[in-house]
């Protein structure tokens, strides 16, 4: 058969979200198997038969809050620090049930992340794209590490490009800066001097950038902001705890906002579910074709029981 990207979706709701580290242990059994692969290759004669290579694989997953802290992180959180992190976070509720209780209450979890940078958060409102690939595999393109992070950063932006903004707005345009992720400069109508004007904004991270390899084997991916709240309190909006990836006077926005206008995510529930699944789609769309797939390749097909029995403890 056809080698194809593997794209493993995590399924999530309002009140069933998979926990972080559990995807991190799918994550990482993904990569035990390609590291048992390279090494079965390196070891058999010519005249063998090789072994069966893993497929590349995307997941994509929305998980229970949950801040992260990169490797720039100097020392163990304060008592003080880490409880301002644990805080309860309420997050909206929509849908069946929400009449009832329109806040669902969670207790964030603070894990460290073999990545750059310092604290970052993910969680409700956001869809979180780890790819798990050789960048040396011969299923698709040869890629060096700062190719792979452009690759990312390019998806991000194309697949941003993509969406159907609503009647009256604008697309979503998405670019690069020294700092990692991918960014944006919301642009608004003013009246001035009687007159409508088109004003600028600063520029906003609308999808966060991190990544871990080793022996050419990719972990974390890159994270975008589609409906989470970007303003207000810390018990509603969690990124009023950090400051994002350590980067002083960046805000930073979501997908909602950009499309929509300030207040947009307290809106219609189905309206970011279905934004969500746009953003989750088009994302591993524009990841596969920039991958350069060999579609000549022909592979056998690969089991991986363990796999199924990972994904099922997923769930919170």
């Amino acid at each position: 058969m056809t080698t194809v990207l593997r794209h493993i979706r995590i399924p999530s709701s309002a009140n069933r979200l998979p926990a972080y580290e559990s995807v991190v242990g799918v994550q990482a059994h993904l990569q035990k198997r390609l590291h048992e692969y390279k090494a079965a290759l390196s070891l058999k004669s010519p005249a063998e038969p090789g072994p069966v290579a893993p497929p590349p694989t995307l997941i994509s997953f929305t998980p229970a809050p949950t801040y992260t802290l990169g490797r720039r992180q100097v020392g163990p959180l304060s008592k003080a620090e880490e409880a301002r992190l644990r805080a309860p976070l309420y997050v909206r509720q929509h849908g069946r049930g929400s009449a009832e209780q329109p806040w669902l209450e969670h207790e964030p979890e603070v894990v460290n992340a073999p990545r750059g940078g310092l604290a970052t958060y993910h969680g409700p409102g956001q869809v979180v794209f780890w790819p798990v690939i050789d960048l040396h595999s011969p299923y698709h393109s040869r890629f060096t590490v700062r190719d792979y992070a452009c690759l990312l950063e390019k998806t991000t932006i194309a697949m941003l490009a993509e969406l159907r903004a609503p009647p009256g707005g604008s697309a979503v345009e998405g670019f690069t800066t020294d700092n990692p992720g991918v960014w944006v400069k919301h642009s608004a109508w003013s009246a001035r001097l009687g007159r409508q004007v088109r004003v600028e904004g600063a520029e906003r991270k609308i999808s966060a950038l991190g990544v871990h390899l080793r022996r050419h084997v990719t972990g974390l991916g890159v994270a975008v902001n589609v409906s989470m709240p970007v303003t207000g309190p810390e018990g509603e909006n969690p990124w009023a705890r950090i400051v994002a990836c350590g980067l002083e006077g960046k805000g930073v926005t979501s997908v909602m906002r950009e499309l929509y206008g300030r207040g947009a995510e307290d809106g219609d529930g189905r309206l970011a579910e279905g934004l969500a699944d746009d953003v989750r789609a088009k994302w591993a769309q524009q990841f596969e074709e920039r991958l350069g797939m060999d579609w000549s390749l022909q592979a056998e097909e690969y089991k991986d029981p363990m796999l199924e029995t990972l994904l099922m403890q997923c769930p919170s």
